[in-house]
């Protein structure tokens, strides 16, 4: 299944992302948000996810590159909206 494309605001230093935002807002009940910040020392990524259920991580997760890590939050938010869009299909089913 696939959703709308996320929409990332990104904050450049010397050339490199230093932190990149993404904030999903769905009728203000759904909130969800994924950041991601670069580590200079290791030359990493780590991605930060925020929200309620299975969106929340409790430890960070650490990627290779920007690219790896924002496909990762795509992966995170498209599992969740195909959570809910399944709720709401047995809802209206039912």
């Amino acid at each position: 299944m696939q959703f709308k494309e996320l929409e990332w605001k990104d904050i450049v230093s010397d050339g490199i992302i230093v932190c990149s935002n993404c904030r999903i807002n769905l009728c203000g009940v759904i909130k969800m948000e994924f950041n991601i910040n670069h580590e200079p020392k290791e030359n990493k990524y780590i991605l930060y996810s925020f929200g309620k259920g299975s969106i929340r991580r409790l430890q960070p997760d650490t990627y290779n590159s920007l690219e790896e890590a924002k496909s990762a939050a795509y992966r995170v938010y498209s599992s969740e909206m195909a959570r809910i869009k399944k709720a709401v299909d047995y809802l209206v089913a039912t």
